[in-house]
């Protein structure tokens, strides 16, 4: 009985939840009002605020979907034979890729993020955030000797995480048009390397 009644909270989560992404395509995330949420996905309005506080927590909800596929394909960026750098590397073109093809939806995130830093709180908060995949690879290359032991892997693991949310944000500004690959691959790469001779 109770796992039928766990299925329809998670059927009625999933169509606030794509409701509200389809109003913010359509008609912008500002626009968009939660009496409009819950009018399209005829619910009630207290229905959408059990499952979702704000629209700041759908957007990111949005982007924990997102970070758990790249956690689903760890099998192709945390391989044995990779360095910390190419393994960083490969998680960000996962995720650079999926970025690419839901371009409008990185848009909405991007821009009411910097309007509404309490998006990137709820993110920031989940359980599973970019940082904590970042940390992990960099203290298992600790583990395995092969990187420096005096690094902070949580603090590392939050500069890599800011350098990709950064790239991100240059990327939607320039509407697509800014070379985000070859950037974010240079300033790994400075970052893996330092900037000493």
């Amino acid at each position: 009985m109770s796992s039928r009644r766990e299925r329809k909270k998670q059927e009625t989560r999933n169509k606030i939840f794509t409701s509200a992404m389809k109003l913010f395509q359509e008609g912008g995330y500002d626009a968009t009002t939660i009496d409009m949420i819950a009018e399209h996905a005829d619910v009630a309005r207290g229905t959408v605020f059990l499952h979702f506080p704000s629209k700041e927590a759908i957007l990111a909800h949005w982007g924990q979907d997102s970070l758990e596929e790249i956690t689903e394909r760890r099998e192709e960026w945390d391989l044995p034979e990779l360095s910390a750098e190419e393994k960083v590397m490969r998680l960000f073109k996962i995720a650079l890729t999926a970025n690419q093809e839901s371009f409008d939806l990185v848009k909405i995130w991007v821009k009411s993020t910097l309007a509404n830093p309490t998006a990137m709180i709820h993110e920031r908060q989940s359980p599973v955030a970019l940082r904590n995949l970042m940390s992990d690879i960099l203290e298992t290359e600790q583990e395995e000797g092969r990187l420096k032991q005096n690094i902070d892997p949580i603090i590392a693991g939050d500069m890599l995480e800011n350098i990709y949310l950064h790239a991100m944000q240059d990327w939607v500004l320039s509407e697509g048009n800014w070379p985000v690959e070859e950037i974010l691959t240079t300033k790994i790469h400075y970052l893996f390397n330092g900037l000493n001779q």
